[in-house]
């Protein structure tokens, strides 16, 4: 599934049309996303006022910068894959979550009001 653009009708946590991001649903995803050359990987909460204010600030970054490939996981719907990322990675699971991958490696973590396109477009740029 993608998410689409939010136009005004629909409800915040329905991204902009202009930013398809992938959903991160099976392992072979899950494996390509955390392998990748660069790529970032946001853990989404569909039931966090906090989790659809960064949603927007990542659909944002990645209207911006389309050669960053950015994949959603959302977390309650897809627990057992995103315990996965914790337990992989070493980073304790937090909703909203983003990283920063280059080359299968996290080069950045943040949560909650540190997921921002200012933060990812700073990240993806050092």
């Amino acid at each position: 599934m993608f998410f689409r653009r939010r136009e005004k009708t629909e409800s915040p946590d329905t991204p902009p049309a202009e930013a398809w991001l992938p959903e991160v649903e099976d392992q072979e995803t899950l494996d390509t996303v955390l392998a990748s050359k660069q790529a970032i990987l946001y853990k989404h909460s569909t039931r966090c006022v906090v989790s659809s204010w960064s949603f927007r600030e990542v659909r944002d970054f990645a209207a911006d910068y389309p050669e960053w490939p950015v994949y959603v996981l959302k977390v309650i719907e897809e627990r057992a894959l995103s315990n996965q990322v914790a337990e992989r990675l070493g980073i304790r699971h937090q909703s909203p979550q983003a990283f920063v991958i280059r080359h299968g490696e996290v080069v950045w973590d943040g949560s909650h009001n540190d997921v921002t396109a200012d933060t990812l477009t700073r990240e993806t740029q050092a």
